[in-house]
């Protein structure tokens, strides 16, 4: 799978990244939401793993940006987050938001999470 990691913590996207890519997927990381959406409009990527409390540039801001930009289709985002998840708004997938799961999270369970989303080719 190809993965987006797109937190601003640059220990939480190293670790991920390592995490993933020893699993066998692609993943590429960073620590600005701005780049990771640029990232989003220039690449296809099977899951995105977003940090919603990032400064200056949100994940709702990330999210809002691809609504606007007509890219929110077919995405899957798995928000981590360290707000309470009752916070977290994902009832009927609410904007490509698949799962929310809370900081710190136990690994194998993102890694089931991430691979058990439908992956369209």
């Amino acid at each position: 799978m190809k993965i987006l990691v797109v937190d601003d913590n640059n220990s939480v996207t190293e670790l991920l990244s390592q995490f993933f890519k020893l699993k066998g997927h692609d993943c590429i990381a960073t620590n600005d939401g701005k780049d990771g959406l640029s990232l989003c409009f220039n690449t296809k990527f099977d899951a995105i793993i977003l940090d919603l409390a990032m400064p200056e540039f949100t994940g709702k801001d990330f999210i809002d940006s691809l609504i606007k930009e007509g890219k929110i289709k077919n995405q899957k985002i798995i928000v981590l987050t360290a707000m309470p998840l009752g916070d977290v708004i994902i009832e009927d997938h609410y904007h490509g938001i698949c799962e929310a799961i809370q900081k710190p999270c136990d690994l194998a369970f993102l890694l089931k999470t991430v691979e058990s989303l439908d992956v369209v080719v």
